[in-house]
Protein backbone atom coordinates (compact mmCIF):
# COMPACT_ATOMS: atom_id res chain seq x y z
CA UNK A 1 0.00 0.00 0.00
CA UNK A 2 1.25 3.34 -0.47
CA UNK A 3 3.09 4.91 2.27
CA UNK A 4 1.02 8.24 1.91
CA UNK A 5 -2.49 6.67 1.55
CA UNK A 6 -1.34 4.99 5.03
CA UNK A 7 -0.27 7.86 6.57
CA UNK A 8 -3.76 9.44 5.67
CA UNK A 9 -5.89 6.58 6.58
CA UNK A 10 -3.61 6.01 10.20
CA UNK A 11 -4.21 9.84 10.68
CA UNK A 12 -8.24 9.44 10.14
CA UNK A 13 -8.35 7.17 12.20
CA UNK A 14 -6.70 8.86 15.07
CA UNK A 15 -8.87 11.94 14.60
CA UNK A 16 -12.04 9.45 14.61
CA UNK A 17 -11.06 8.39 17.66
CA UNK A 18 -9.68 11.37 19.71
CA UNK A 19 -13.54 12.74 18.27
CA UNK A 20 -15.19 9.71 20.07
CA UNK A 21 -13.30 10.10 23.21
CA UNK A 22 -14.15 13.95 23.57
CA UNK A 23 -17.85 13.08 23.12
CA UNK A 24 -18.04 10.43 25.55
CA UNK A 25 -15.82 12.80 28.29
CA UNK A 26 -18.32 15.53 28.31
CA UNK A 27 -20.65 13.47 30.39
CA UNK A 28 -22.68 11.27 27.68
CA UNK A 29 -24.71 8.75 29.09
CA UNK A 30 -24.28 4.88 27.63
CA UNK A 31 -27.81 3.29 26.36
CA UNK A 32 -28.49 -0.36 25.14
CA UNK A 33 -30.41 -0.60 22.20
CA UNK A 34 -32.56 -3.39 21.97
CA UNK A 35 -33.30 -5.21 19.36
CA UNK A 36 -37.00 -5.22 17.37
CA UNK A 37 -38.48 -8.61 16.16
CA UNK A 38 -37.69 -7.46 12.29
CA UNK A 39 -33.75 -7.45 13.39
CA UNK A 40 -33.94 -9.86 16.02
CA UNK A 41 -29.84 -10.37 15.95
CA UNK A 42 -28.94 -6.88 16.14
CA UNK A 43 -27.33 -5.11 18.91
CA UNK A 44 -26.19 -1.66 19.55
CA UNK A 45 -25.17 0.69 22.49
CA UNK A 46 -25.74 4.86 21.99
CA UNK A 47 -23.74 7.49 24.01
CA UNK A 48 -25.86 10.67 24.17
CA UNK A 49 -24.83 13.92 26.53
CA UNK A 50 -26.40 17.71 25.83
CA UNK A 51 -24.42 18.25 23.10
CA UNK A 52 -23.30 15.11 20.60
CA UNK A 53 -25.53 11.12 19.93
CA UNK A 54 -22.64 8.73 19.19
CA UNK A 55 -24.14 4.74 17.93
CA UNK A 56 -22.60 1.64 17.48
CA UNK A 57 -24.75 -0.94 15.64
CA UNK A 58 -24.03 -4.89 15.08
CA UNK A 59 -26.17 -7.76 13.27
CA UNK A 60 -28.25 -5.24 10.93
CA UNK A 61 -28.68 -5.44 7.57
CA UNK A 62 -24.91 -5.37 5.42
CA UNK A 63 -24.76 -2.61 2.86
CA UNK A 64 -27.99 -0.72 4.02
CA UNK A 65 -29.08 2.81 4.99
CA UNK A 66 -30.24 3.55 8.39
CA UNK A 67 -31.62 6.96 10.24
CA UNK A 68 -31.64 7.18 13.98
CA UNK A 69 -35.03 9.30 15.63
CA UNK A 70 -35.93 10.65 19.15
CA UNK A 71 -39.60 9.67 19.12
CA UNK A 72 -42.66 10.21 21.18
CA UNK A 73 -45.38 7.68 21.29
CA UNK A 74 -47.85 10.02 23.51
CA UNK A 75 -50.50 12.01 23.70
CA UNK A 76 -49.65 11.30 20.12
CA UNK A 77 -46.86 9.97 17.90
CA UNK A 78 -44.27 12.38 16.58
CA UNK A 79 -40.30 12.56 15.86
CA UNK A 80 -37.17 14.43 15.32
CA UNK A 81 -34.28 13.51 13.35
CA UNK A 82 -31.64 12.24 15.76
CA UNK A 83 -28.76 15.46 15.71
CA UNK A 84 -28.09 16.35 12.21
CA UNK A 85 -29.72 16.11 8.55
CA UNK A 86 -29.69 13.64 6.96
CA UNK A 87 -29.69 11.24 10.70
CA UNK A 88 -28.22 8.67 8.48
CA UNK A 89 -25.37 6.00 8.65
CA UNK A 90 -24.72 3.04 6.46
CA UNK A 91 -23.79 -0.56 7.59
CA UNK A 92 -20.83 -2.35 5.84
CA UNK A 93 -21.32 -5.79 4.59
CA UNK A 94 -20.58 -7.21 7.84
CA UNK A 95 -24.06 -5.61 9.30
CA UNK A 96 -21.83 -2.81 11.24
CA UNK A 97 -22.79 0.99 11.44
CA UNK A 98 -22.21 3.90 13.06
CA UNK A 99 -23.66 7.19 13.75
CA UNK A 100 -22.41 10.56 15.24
CA UNK A 101 -24.04 14.30 15.16
CA UNK A 102 -23.90 17.20 17.28
CA UNK A 103 -27.03 17.74 19.04
CA UNK A 104 -28.80 21.38 19.63
CA UNK A 105 -29.98 20.61 23.12
CA UNK A 106 -30.00 16.94 25.60
CA UNK A 107 -33.45 14.54 24.51
CA UNK A 108 -33.43 13.59 28.06
CA UNK A 109 -36.92 14.51 29.50
CA UNK A 110 -38.00 15.90 25.93
CA UNK A 111 -38.18 12.38 23.91
CA UNK A 112 -39.41 8.93 25.34
CA UNK A 113 -37.22 6.99 22.91
CA UNK A 114 -34.28 6.80 20.36
CA UNK A 115 -35.00 4.76 17.46
CA UNK A 116 -32.70 3.19 14.89
CA UNK A 117 -35.07 2.46 11.39
CA UNK A 118 -33.63 0.34 8.69
CA UNK A 119 -34.89 1.92 4.83
CA UNK A 120 -35.19 -0.89 2.65
CA UNK A 121 -35.33 1.41 -0.46
CA UNK A 122 -32.14 3.13 0.52
CA UNK A 123 -33.67 6.28 0.72
CA UNK A 124 -33.29 8.04 3.95
CA UNK A 125 -36.20 10.03 3.24
CA UNK A 126 -38.75 7.09 2.55
CA UNK A 127 -40.96 6.95 5.85
CA UNK A 128 -43.48 4.64 4.39
CA UNK A 129 -41.17 1.93 3.89
CA UNK A 130 -39.31 2.18 6.73
CA UNK A 131 -38.38 -1.30 9.50
CA UNK A 132 -37.84 -0.45 12.85
CA UNK A 133 -34.53 -2.26 13.91
CA UNK A 134 -33.27 -0.75 17.67
CA UNK A 135 -34.47 1.19 20.19
CA UNK A 136 -34.21 2.62 23.64
CA UNK A 137 -35.76 4.41 26.25
CA UNK A 138 -34.67 7.57 27.19
CA UNK A 139 -35.19 8.26 30.77
CA UNK A 140 -35.53 11.76 32.08
CA UNK A 141 -31.87 13.52 33.20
Amino acid sequence: MNKRILTAIVFTLVVVGLYAMSWAADGGEKIVLMATKEHPGATGTAIISAQNISIEANGLKPNSVYTAWFVNMKPKKHEAGAGQPPYMFKTDSSGKGSYSSHLDKSPFGEWEMLMIVLHPTGDPADMKNMVGALSANLKAK
